[in-house]
């Protein structure tokens, strides 16, 4: 028997675009608040013409920007969007002088049939700093009051008064902003003399996160800010719907691809191919810095693990003394345990750290088999 509740099951747990979008509203000039807790901002990144410079300079260019993000530790979280259109409006200027008025018509004219194989690249960098919690737990105040006790009775206090806990999260909202706004400015005197960056105003920044979500080419130009709050409900003016193979926002079919394993070793321009597939996408990394106190301690949590488990069960609980050369030991179980130790030994002699890294390239085009080929 089919009951309708069935028929009807996913359409009831249907939710709106807006729940899934982590952004609240604008705090400041620059920087915005997310539904999480997090302060962010948004950096706009000029790049460099890399086909005019050799292989050494490109690498001390990557080493000084490698440099340069180490600023942000494990409190923040760096992305990168790199966005790739064609059909994009080409300025111009015209100088009331006929001919070269009829020259400048004329390229310009000659650019726009070919449209559709010129593409625009935009980068930015957007930079979201935890520097607080939303919540104060009661074990966790009480814990801290060795260390510190006067903002642990103030967390206390607060923790049975809302009024309290409102004052003390704008403080704490006030203090992550100047923070964030402090490193960034000092990663963009880092990188200023090679690498031109801009931090964006919040007009600039609303049309940077609307590209994300809206693909028509009328919505992103007269895209505005108009309230500095409730961006999760103002970003969003595409319907979305879901299909087997790929999306449709709009009249735009859209294919999400994913980074499911990272590759072996990094080098400068590993992305190159990337960017000459002739596609309208935008390529999304995200970047998280692990505390390297925490990454040494599972790192030899796993060595315990396979140093332990190298020998079957059987030949250790056996009563037999053989000699050690006698006992089978896995040698895949050994070569872990000494890759790890490597991990640990960049930490601790060359200054490495380790992080999270991911990477998400979104397709899309009014022709679905352009979609398909790219």
């Amino acid at each position: 028997m089919l009951r309708l509740s069935r028929i009807f099951k996913n359409y009831n747990e249907t939710g709106s675009l807006s729940e899934q979008i982590n952004l609240y509203g604008f705090i400041g000039p620059h920087i915005f608040l997310t539904k999480s807790g997090e302060v962010g901002l948004i950096l706009e990144v000029s790049g460099v013409d890399y086909e005019c410079l050799d292989a050494a300079s490109i690498d001390g260019f990557t080493k000084r920007l490698e440099s340069a993000l180490k600023l942000f530790d494990e409190n923040y979280r760096v992305y990168q969007y790199l966005f790739k259109r064609n059909n994009e409006t080409i300025p111009y200027k015209l100088y009331g002088n006929p001919i070269v008025d009829t020259a400048i018509k004329n390229r310009i004219a000659y650019l726009g049939s070919k449209a559709d194989t010129l593409f625009s690249l935009s980068v930015y960098y957007v930079v979201l700093y935890r520097g607080f919690q939303t919540a104060h737990k009661f074990g966790s105040a009480l814990a801290e009051f060795p260390k510190n006790p006067k903002k642990s009775v103030a967390d206390l206090r607060a923790h049975f008064s809302s009024q309290k806990q409102v004052v003390g999260l704008g403080q704490h909202v006030t203090a992550a902003e100047a923070v964030l706004l402090q490193k960034a400015l000092s990663f963009i005197l880092q990188i200023s003399d090679f690498l031109p960056v801009r931090l964006l105003n919040k007009e600039e920044a609303f049309r940077v996160l609307k590209r994300t979500l809206n693909f028509h080419p009328a919505k992103l130009e007269f895209a505005k800010l108009k309230y500095d709050t409730f961006l999760d409900y103002y970003l969003p003016e595409s319907p979305l719907e879901c299909h087997r193979g790929h999306l449709r926002v709009d009249d735009y079919y859209v294919k999400v691809l994913t980074l499911k394993e990272p590759s072996a070793q990094s080098f400068p321009l590993i992305f190159k191919r990337l960017l000459e597939v002739e596609a309208n996408y935008y390529v999304v990394t995200e970047w998280k810095k692990e505390d390297s106190g925490k990454m040494r301690r599972v790192i030899q949590a796993k060595r315990r693990h396979f140093h332990n488990t190298k020998r079957s069960f059987t030949s250790q609980v056996s009563l037999n003394d053989a000699p050690t050369q006698d006992v089978l030991l896995d040698d895949s179980k050994e070569s872990q345990v000494r890759e790890l130790g490597e991990g640990i030994a960049e930490i601790e002699l060359h200054g490495n750290y380790f992080g999270q890294f991911s990477l998400t390239v979104v397709i899309y085009d009014l022709d679905l088999a352009k979609v398909h080929r790219a």
